[in-house]
């Protein structure tokens, strides 16, 4: 979790994730919400997800060998992404699979230098090369 006294997300992790789980091939689609490591809620998706989600833009277990905090130290490396300050403070992390590459992308998002836009930088989950 969260180190007391460090930005938010400092060391790559997080007190609340929201993961989501569908069933492939039909509109069956929940969010859970975790919080310190527990389940604090679920919203069942299924009604405001319109079309099937297709198999092929499920995320495996194994697409996944570099997570949040590896990749955070790759991104503070390399530049160009700083924790936020007032609004989506620290950094955050986006897991999702890419419909056009099918590549499995771990997102590590901020701020730029000056605080004006926000910054993402974009890794391959599965060898944690910096994609463009």
């Amino acid at each position: 979790m969260d180190k007391p006294g460090k930005s938010i997300g400092s060391n790559g992790k997080r007190k609340y994730w929201n993961v989501q789980f569908a069933v492939p091939d039909t509109n069956l689609h929940f969010l859970v919400t975790i919080h310190e490591g527990e389940i604090d809620k679920t919203t069942d998706l299924t009604n405001k997800v319109n079309s099937p989600i297709p198999k092929e833009q499920f995320i495996k277990l194994s697409d996944i060998n570099y997570d949040s905090p590896q990749l955070l130290k790759k991104a503070v490396k390399k530049g160009g992404v700083q924790p936020g300050k007032e609004w989506a403070k620290g950094y955050n992390f986006n897991l999702y699979k890419d419909p056009e590459t099918n590549i499995t992308q771990m997102v590590v998002i901020g701020w730029n230098s000056d605080y004006k836009k926000m910054a993402a930088i974009s890794f391959n989950a599965n060898n944690g090369k910096l994609l463009k």
